[in-house]
């Protein structure tokens, strides 16, 4: 069944048990059905489409699935309310059928709205549409929803258009995961998710790579965040025809759960690169136009190497015409860009550039080594099947790889390509994707158009983020910078714009980059300017010894709900006597929280929530409302600092309750029964002295791409074969014979399938066979030997995308 990948061969973590809202519903056996309900043979639940829209005039197309479980035949009457945001009524229809017993049926019903607020990502108007089911005159069913009135369109020449404007997309992938509760995290922190990425400049969201919490879409529609929704599926198939069936089952009720949506505008139905029969890719292309009919449906999938699906996708994802001519996964040409279908770039930023991953407690100039790797790339000089981005004039938008830290089954090393952390607190990258935001562009509550930041601490004068590189990351028309009160220099959106050409083009910004000739500890200030008016000011200053913890809720405009599962995020920060991050502290630290809230996981002290260490000067914890309303108190300790304190207030549940039913009390501890994922010897394995090698050979190598970077200890350095044809040999002879307890292969691209051969020898002459099998870059845990070696050669038959490539091979 889909998604089926073992977990410990997975880039990230499904979970598993009950970790979204549940709800019992009560109704009338003649009732309005749910959207998700099976074996009925006129659709299910409430549809809405906008057949004809225009600002003044709207039509609300609205088909209502009703179902009688009833004994008899009744005379119904169906009644649909549309009310705006004041809950005024803007519309109503009133529709009479009779429906047999057992029966369902489909009600069809227009409205028509005068000057309608249309749903943008800027404005995103909801209007509320209650639908009544009535019997005799009196009420018997209801269904309330929010839905948005707007129109999306695609091009191959111009991308993506809402209600006839057109707009970039500026995007992020999203793994809906959390520390310490996985996927369980309450709906206002799904909420808060939102308001954190369209205040870090983002327009939308690709929901990676399954559908997300419905909460997380709701607040998508209510603050104007578009969605890309995805089948769950990554890198499997399964040939069983139970698997298609399944996947068939699972698309079309993603798109019955969330085809009411505003803000989703793509859904892409194709497995997470993946290879598998273009019938089944036929079969969810037709399975979605069928759940949503005309215009307004539009499915997405990658084309290089999957080229025999152009028929069966309405966008495509890497677009271009095949591997570059001169053999360099990372030579960009415009010639080689199709305009074959509307184009967007799934995936960008991580595993190649400068620096594609960087953890939160990294100085300051190895988080801005990642966003000056990211500024190129958005410029043209990325991996091939990134389209070059900004630099391709027909690119409708891209999505950045990742929004946040992530832990993943394949690896026990959290995934650190994410400009938030994975508690969400943001690293320099998240500034320097909130300066690609318009900065005329506001949204009331959320943020206002002009940004800026320094990323730099002034920390070290061996730091050239404090000297000779100073980032600053703003969308204003000029910056200037000061230390100590002195200016360091002025300078221009226009000034910088052609190292950042294409970026500025599509409305993004480039980095202003200071040198201040040397280091003097003490205060940067930098100013931005819209023509001659100071508009807004970042100030850092040189952290001094720690201090005190500051304890800190961040705003959101959420306030926690006293329900039980509410809440609350809380960061520890060590700070100086000047309120000044101290990113190098380590220090540990002890959470009391008193009152109407709990430590989620105080008493499991195996996962290191309390006591915790913090990292980068900064610590994390939920904190879970309790079922009374009040105070929650949070307090922070270290020895040697001063304590922090901080506390909030919850307000009532308004909702209802499923009452507890009778069984024997709860019994034993949240810790009985754990199992630790036994990966030991995989860390005993890879702490050992690795066998040195003499050399490496390859049957041929790609310029810039030599074979010995398979051997240099870096796992984004590769080989690249230097021509298409296979089988491609690469051999690797070790200094002396010497006793292997393991191997370690990883292949060059994480999103490719290599099938191959592993081979080892004594003495170069005979050979036997080690495996055999197909896997991609992200399945590189070490393999058992156990044997006396001198040679290891790896065989690869064949590459599902391009050529034969490696990363690393270690003993």
């Amino acid at each position: 069944t889909p998604p089926a990948k073992p977990q410990a061969r997975l880039d990230f973590y499904y979970y598993s048990g009950i970790y979204r809202d549940v709800k019992m519903v009560v109704s009338d056996p003649l009732h309005i059905t749910n959207a998700l309900d099976k074996g009925l043979k006129n659709g299910s639940g409430i549809f809405v489409t906008y057949p004809n829209v225009s600002k003044e005039q709207a039509e609300v197309l609205v088909k209502t699935n009703l179902y009688n479980g009833r004994s008899a035949s009744e005379n119904t009457t169906l009644r649909t309310i549309l009310k705006d945001a004041n809950g005024k009524e803007v519309a109503q229809e009133e529709s009479t059928l009779e429906i047999a017993s057992k029966t369902d049926n489909t009600i069809e019903q227009k409205l028509s709205v005068a000057n309608p607020n249309l749903w943008h990502p800027y404005a995103p108007y909801l209007y509320t549409l209650e639908s009544q089911l009535l019997v005799d005159g009196t009420v018997i069913d209801t269904q309330t929803d929010e839905i948005g009135i707007r129109t999306i369109k695609y091009t191959a020449e111009d991308g993506f258009f809402i209600n006839g404007e057109k707009m970039y997309l500026i995007g992020a992938n999203r793994h809906q995961s959390y520390p310490h509760v996985g996927d369980a995290a309450s709906n206002s922190m799904q909420e808060r998710e939102v308001i954190d990425m369209k205040r870090g400049g983002y327009n939308a969201v690709r929901a990676a790579h399954y559908p997300h919490d419905p909460a997380f879409l709701k607040a998508c529609d209510k603050h104007g965040l578009l969605v890309i929704e995805c089948v769950p599926g990554w890198q499997f198939f399964n040939s069983d025809p139970v698997f298609t069936q399944r996947l068939e089952e699972v698309t079309r009720g993603m798109i019955r759960r969330d085809r009411n949506r505003p803000s989703i505008i793509m859904w892409e139905t194709a497995l997470n690169e993946t290879h598998y029969p273009l019938s089944v890719v036929e079969q969810m292309f037709k399975a979605a136009h069928e759940e949503y009919p005309g215009d307004q449906m539009y499915t997405s999938g990658d084309y290089l190497s999957h080229e025999n699906t152009y028929p069966y996708y309405d966008i495509f994802y890497k677009q271009v015409s095949g591997y570059p001519k001169d053999g360099s996964v990372m030579s960009n040409y415009l010639e080689d860009q199709l305009t074959l279908k509307p184009l967007f770039t799934r995936e960008w930023g991580d595993g190649v550039g400068e620096k594609p991953r960087v953890r939160l407690d990294e100085n300051t100039f190895e988080q801005y080594r990642q966003c000056r790797g990211r500024y190129k790339q958005l410029n043209g000089e990325g991996y091939f099947d990134w389209c070059m981005l900004d630099a391709n004039p027909h690119m409708g938008g891209h999505f950045l790889w990742s929004y946040n830290d992530y832990a993943r089954g394949a690896e026990e090393e959290t995934m650190f390509c994410g400009v938030v952390d994975v508690n969400r607190y943001p690293k320099q990258s998240y500034y320097m994707m909130q300066s690609m935001r318009s900065n005329a562009i506001s949204q009331a509550g959320l943020y206002d158009g002009p940004m800026i930041f320094i990323g730099s601490d002034n920390a070290s004068a061996e730091l050239p983020t404090s000297t000779t590189e100073i980032p600053v990351y703003s969308n204003c028309e000029a910056v200037e910078l000061y230390r100590n009160g002195k200016l360091i220099e002025r300078k221009t959106r226009d000034g910088e714009k052609e190292a950042y050409k294409w970026t500025v083009e599509k409305g993004g910004s480039p980095c202003f980059v200071f040198d201040a000739k040397g280091y003097e500890a003490g205060e940067l200030k930098a100013i931005g300017f819209i023509g001659d008016k100071e508009v807004v000011s970042h100030v850092v200053r040189t952290p001094e010894a720690a201090d005190h913890i500051e304890v800190y809720i961040p705003e959101h405009g959420i306030t926690p709900v006293a329900d039980g599962s509410d809440m609350i995020p809380v960061y520890f920060k060590i700070c100086d006597k000047n309120g000044t991050l101290v990113n190098t502290s380590d220090a540990e630290i002890t959470i009391q929280v008193k009152g109407e809230g709990s430590l989620i996981g105080d008493n499991i002290r195996r996962i290191g929530i309390n006591p915790q260490k913090v990292e980068g000067g900064i610590g994390f914890a939920f904190v879970r409302c309790s079922k009374k309303t009040g105070t929650i108190e949070i307090e922070a300790l270290s020895d040697g600092l001063k304590s922090g304190k901080s506390s909030i207030k919850s307000v009532a549940f308004k909702g209802e309750y499923v009452q507890d039913g009778s069984h024997k009390p709860f019994a034993g501890n949240e810790e009985d029964g754990v199992v630790v994922k036994p990966t030991r010897w995989d860390k005993q394995i890879l702490a050992r002295e690795q066998a040195p090698i003499e050399s490496v050979v390859a049957s041929s190598s790609q310029a810039g791409f030599e074979v010995a970077q398979v051997a240099d200890g870096d796992d984004f350095s590769w080989w690249i074969a230097g021509e298409d044809k296979f089988p491609q040999v690469v051999t690797v002879t070790l200094q002396e014979k010497t006793p292997i307890v393991a191997s370690r292969v990883r292949f060059q691209k994480d999103s490719s399938s290599y099938t191959h051969r592993v081979e080892t020898s004594a003495d170069g002459v005979t050979w036997e066979p080690f495996y055999e099998r197909e896997c991609t870059g992200w399945e590189f845990k070490p393999m058992r030997l156990n044997k006396e070696i001198k040679y290891f050669r790896v065989i690869i038959d064949k590459a599902s995308d391009g050529r034969a490539g490696l990363a690393e091979i270690s003993f």
